[in-house]
C-alpha cells in the first residue's frame, strides 16, 4: 500500500504585523452567547427568553401539529418564567411571533459579533 498522500494545509492569512487572522473563535462565541441574555417587558414584568436555537430539537420540530406544541416551545423558551408569563391577559400569537423573532436577532446578533 503506497504512502498517504498529504494535502497541503491551506495558507493562513497573516497581517502586516505577522500575526494570523482568525475569522471564528469558539471561546469568544460562547462568551458573547453568555453575555447579554434577551430580556423582555410587559406591563412592567420583566423575562427573559433563551435563544430559539437552543430550544430542545423535538419541541422545535413538532411545531405546527397542534396548539400544544406551540406552547411548549414558548415554555422551553421562558424556562422558568413560564408559568409568571402565562398570567399576563392579551398576549397574541402575533406578540409571541414578534418576541421570538426579536430573541432570535439579538441572539444572532451576539454570537455573529455584530
Amino acid at each position: 500500500m503506497p504512502p498517504a498522500k498529504r494535502t497541503p494545509s491551506a495558507s493562513k492569512v497573516i497581517t502586516q504585523d505577522g500575526a494570523p487572522v482568525s475569522l471564528f473563535s469558539l471561546r469568544d462565541r460562547k462568551r458573547e452567547a453568555a453575555a447579554q441574555p434577551f430580556v423582555f417587558d410587559i406591563d412592567g414584568e420583566f423575562f427573559t427568553m433563551k435563544p430559539p436555537g437552543d430550544a430542545d430539537w423535538q419541541v422545535a420540530t413538532d411545531l405546527g401539529s397542534d396548539s400544544g406544541d406551540f406552547r411548549k416551545f414558548v415554555a422551553e423558551l421562558l424556562g422558568d418564567d413560564y408559568e409568571r408569563f402565562c398570567k399576563i391577559p392579551n398576549v397574541s400569537t402575533e406578540d409571541l411571533s414578534a418576541l421570538i423573532e426579536a430573541s432570535t436577532k439579538h441572539y444572532q446578533g451576539l454570537t455573529r459579533g455584530e
